[in-house]
């Protein structure tokens, strides 16, 4: 697996096609006409093959395919931007067609002649495509994502990768544990889960994770929807590939020694377990306070990161959810397996301590995306990425605006330039809402649900391959 990436150079060869692509989507969905069927498929075929970077062929290799037809990829985007930018219809852009399949299809034979790619690796590449579904941030706010995991599954599409922070970690482990669609173990969830099952306010060691006065017992809540036998899943056994977000906090990234952030808490806890408004206060706080160090963090991707590809699913999740001075995870129980991958993670990214993923990527496009694009996900790099957020700016959440601003420009807006289609939902619990009852549960996920069905017929248009271009 590859660990270096080459993301602003593949971004800047292949993100304009997929912009024409969506465009030709969008334009043939807008002005439904059985007769542009061919012409649309003729167009999207165009684009795909000029969009072309390396292609694996079937021995396995990575053949490099962006120099031989970078002087005809570059040509197909003069021909089609300036057409498709005035276009209404894809008929005002016919006129053109045949000299972009004649010039197609001469660079396709040179690539076939002049490369070791056989002709049905190539076709697959530029005709098929990998789902990648991004789950964002947001505390109890992303209760939404199931109803938006169960909008894809009606529509017959099953993630190829998911990628998740925080709690769009969480709510991506239930989803990737079968490439089927189950909503029973997060129903099961539903109805088990209690505050006090979850978190717990007591003195406790720590070792990985900062500090906080709640203590996330994920393993003693969700442990048992998580075996194989009597071992724990690792990320390694989802079904559907997962990847989870972390920052990695160095010795700079904490303001305050351990104590402060054990007891930030304390005095908000003294009367109830559940969140007040002081609470949300400080968390606002807390996040801000580690945003401005953005430079102490290190995105850690776990599941993807050299050696982390065996770390336990649910110990990914609660680090990714660990807020500083708010949530604390850790693995301090007797796991000789997970402390060496977890010693050797921090020596070797010289961190102290692993925290929110939202400090560093709260809605990860970019991640899903290069690492397809790396091919990464099943040899293939042609994707669409899913990018669904619990967490965008919304002035009515007077109390988590200013934060949600600050996490938007900090590192959302980077990430947007990689999704294919970005969902902010506008329906959702309260980020403080962490363990909702069952009903306020439900209702979420009804609301991701109905929120995802008005996109799904372009997410479908995408994700229909494309006809095979003749000659």
């Amino acid at each position: 697996m590859r660990q270096r990436y080459d993301t602003d150079r593949w971004a800047a060869r292949r993100r304009p096609f997929d912009a024409l692509e969506r465009r030709i989507v969008h334009m043939a969905l807008d002005k439904p006409d059985e007769d542009a069927h061919s012409l649309l498929e003729a167009l999207r075929y165009v684009v795909s093959f000029a969009r072309l970077t390396e292609v694996r062929n079937v021995d396995g290799e990575d053949i490099d395919v962006g120099g031989l037809n970078h002087l005809h990829a570059m040509s197909i985007r003069e021909a089609l931007e300036p057409r498709l930018e005035k276009a209404k219809t894809l008929w005002e852009v016919a006129r053109a067609l045949p000299d972009l399949v004649e010039r197609t299809r001469n660079a396709r034979a040179s690539v076939l002649e002049h490369l070791p790619i056989d002709r049905d690796s190539l076709e697959a590449e530029i005709t098929t495509r990998k789902l990648l579904v991004v789950s964002g941030g947001g505390g109890g706010a992303g209760y939404v994502y199931p109803g938006a995991y169960e909008a894809l599954e009606r529509s017959g599409l099953i993630p190829d990768l998911m990628a998740g922070t925080s709690i769009g970690a969480l709510m991506s482990m239930f989803r990737a544990r079968r490439r089927r669609f189950d909503a029973a173990p997060l129903v099961s969830a539903a109805r088990s889960l209690t505050w006090t099952g979850v978190f717990r306010v007591l003195q406790s060691e720590n070792r990985y994770g900062i500090p906080a006065t709640l203590r996330l017992y994920l393993r003693a809540a969700l442990g048992h929807l998580f075996l194989d036998g009597e071992r724990p899943l690792a990320l390694s056994d989802m079904e559907i590939p997962l990847q989870i977000v972390s920052a990695g906090m160095t010795v700079d990234a904490m303001k305050h020694d351990l104590d402060y952030y054990e007891t930030l808490l304390a005095d908000d806890m003294r009367s109830s377990l559940r969140a007040s408004i002081r609470t949300v206060v400080k968390t606002a706080a807390m996040l801000r306070e580690f945003l401005a160090r953005r430079d102490k963090l290190v995105q850690v991707v776990l599941g993807r990161t050299e050696g982390t590809e065996d770390f336990d699913v649910l110990d990914a999740a609660g680090f990714s959810a660990a807020i500083p001075g708010i949530i604390h995870y850790d693995v301090l129980r007797d796991d000789p397996r997970m402390h060496r991958i977890l010693d050797t993670l921090y020596a070797s990214h010289g961190i102290t301590r692993l925290g929110e993923g939202g400090l560093v990527s709260n809605v990860p496009a970019r991640i899903a995306w290069e690492t397809a694009v790396a091919g990464d996900v099943g040899g293939r790099r042609n994707c669409f990425v899913l990018a669904l957020d619990c967490f965008a700016p919304n002035a009515r959440r007077v109390a988590w605006f200013p934060v949600q601003q600050i996490v938007r420009a900090d590192n959302v807006n980077r990430d947007l330039e990689f999704a294919d289609l970005y969902h902010p939902f506008v329906r959702m619990l309260s980020p403080m809402n962490l363990v909702p009852p069952v009903r306020d549960a439900f209702t979420a996920m009804a609301w991701g649900r109905e929120e995802m069905e008005p996109h799904m017929p372009f997410v479908r248009a995408m994700m229909r391959p494309i006809e095979v271009m003749k000659g």
